[in-house]
């Protein structure tokens, strides 16, 4: 069976209240759909756990082609 691997940085801090969470997949199977989903959904996470809200700052996308796989890249602040 073929098993990719997922990869996160986690939140990151960038600034002053800013942070960032950049995830890529390299499975056969991944998609650029499920990975904007969980980066999403990690913020949202991390903000309710200061009792705050997700606001999204930025995002960047790169969807699968030829030898490159699908990531994500999430500037986000809690509000």
């Amino acid at each position: 069976m073929l098993t990719g691997c997922a990869s996160t940085t986690g939140v990151v801090s960038i600034g002053k209240d800013a942070y960032m969470i950049a995830r890529e997949d390299n499975g056969p199977a991944a998609s650029l759909g499920a990975i904007k989903a969980a980066t999403f959904k990690d913020a949202a996470a991390f903000c309710a756990g200061q009792g705050k809200s997700m606001q999204m700052i930025k995002e960047h996308d790169t969807p699968r082609s030829f030898g490159q796989f699908p990531q994500t890249n999430l500037q986000f602040t809690c509000v």
